[in-house]
């Protein structure tokens, strides 16, 4: 595969994890009843802080989408998704969407970023 290929490829991947994560925050900011169930059933405190992870799902995606942030990005995708696997793990929830969601994100800074495995 050439290195154009691959980097279409990434921008795809890139762009859907983007949005995403940008439509996650958005939801959780403005308060969706269905997001706002899912945490209530996780955890209280989680409920709490709706609003600041809402903002760091939101910051994550927008760092992300931009080429010129896409380390910030990938570096806050990575640990905000972190974050979201210890709680649905905590809370006896499935957790392999969040997982599949990392491996997506390893598989874009693959794609576009290849030096960083070597």
């Amino acid at each position: 595969m050439n290195t154009k290929t691959k980097n279409n490829i990434g921008n795809g991947i890139n762009y859907l994890l983007s949005a995403v994560l940008i439509i996650s925050g958005t939801l959780k900011l403005i308060g969706f009843e269905a997001y706002m169930e899912v945490i209530k059933s996780l955890s209280p405190n989680y409920f709490e802080n709706i609003y600041l992870i809402g903002f760091v799902a939101l910051a994550a995606g927008v760092l992300f989408a931009i080429p010129r942030t896409f380390t910030y990005g990938f570096i806050a995708a990575l640990v905000f998704l972190g974050g979201t696997i210890s709680a649905h793990m905590q809370a006896g929830d499935n957790f392999i969407p969040q997982i599949v969601f990392v491996l997506l994100t390893a598989t874009t800074a693959y794609l576009k970023r290849s030096e960083w495995f070597k």
